[in-house]
């Protein structure tokens, strides 16, 4: 049997931290409650249910936080890549493909079409993101012939004008620092897409502003879902197509 893909934890320390935190609190509230359960009851108890309480926060945002990695990502990249009309000979770029998942699944749905991921392979928002990661999981998903990666910065794409039929891009411009460098990142991939192209994203925490900034740009066919929840953070999946 051939080695199985694996897209990695977002966010690692998070989760790391948070599930430590969470039993750590568990731990120490009822080492407390033992201290103290003779010589002040009242106390005892209202240490061990808050730090009970707190525990069970942290620990259930560390599992929510791991099933999105390992289940809701992958139905957000479904979702996502449901919403393109695919013909099969696209040229296909993925900004900050991370370790390949839509990548990876843009590519089983190419016939005589390629797509290119660009990353600028951060750990910390991806256990072991490396281009050496998206090469295994492309031969493991047999689509490496269809995938090119490269290393990159999402504000200075090094592609030409009107490049690609389909740009897609998951929770990657909300690590950039900076709200005139994410409109710029915006802006890189909406040159890049060729007219008639698409344009598929799904981020946190700033999407809304998204949609404005691709209509100053000149888009108007751009629409917007409703909050989609992944890791327990609000995203939106916004679909937006270049003018011929």
């Amino acid at each position: 049997m051939g080695k199985l893909p694996d897209y990695g934890i977002d966010a690692p320390t998070v989760v790391r931290n948070n599930a430590a935190g969470g039993i750590l609190a568990w731990v120490a509230s009822l080492g407390m409650f033992i201290l103290f359960r003779r010589s002040n009851a009242d106390f005892a108890w209202s240490i061990l249910v808050n730090g009970g309480i707190a525990g069970t926060i942290l620990v259930t945002l560390a599992a929510f936080m791991f099933w999105s990695s390992k289940v809701g990502k992958f139905w957000i990249r479904d979702k996502l890549l449901n919403s393109i009309s695919w013909r099969g000979d696209e040229q296909v770029l993925d900004i900050g493909c991370g370790r390949g998942l839509a990548l990876v699944g843009a590519a089983h749905r190419l016939n005589t079409g390629h797509a290119t991921g660009i990353d600028l392979w951060s750990a910390k928002d991806l256990s072991r993101n490396t281009v050496q990661a998206v090469t295994e999981n492309a031969l493991a998903e047999r689509v490496a012939d269809k995938i090119t990666i490269k290393t990159g910065d999402a504000r200075a794409l090094p592609f030409s004008d009107d490049s690609f039929d389909v740009v897609i891009s998951m929770t990657a411009i909300h690590n950039i620092k900076g709200k005139a460098e994410r409109r710029r990142a915006i802006g890189e991939a909406v040159r890049a897409l060729k007219a008639g192209g698409t344009l598929a994203v799904f981020d946190i925490f700033y999407a809304g502003s998204y949609v404005r900034w691709l209509r100053e740009l000149g888009i108007t066919e751009v629409s917007q879902s409703g909050i989609i929840l992944l890791w327990m953070v609000p995203g939106r999946l916004t679909i937006a197509r270049k003018g011929a």
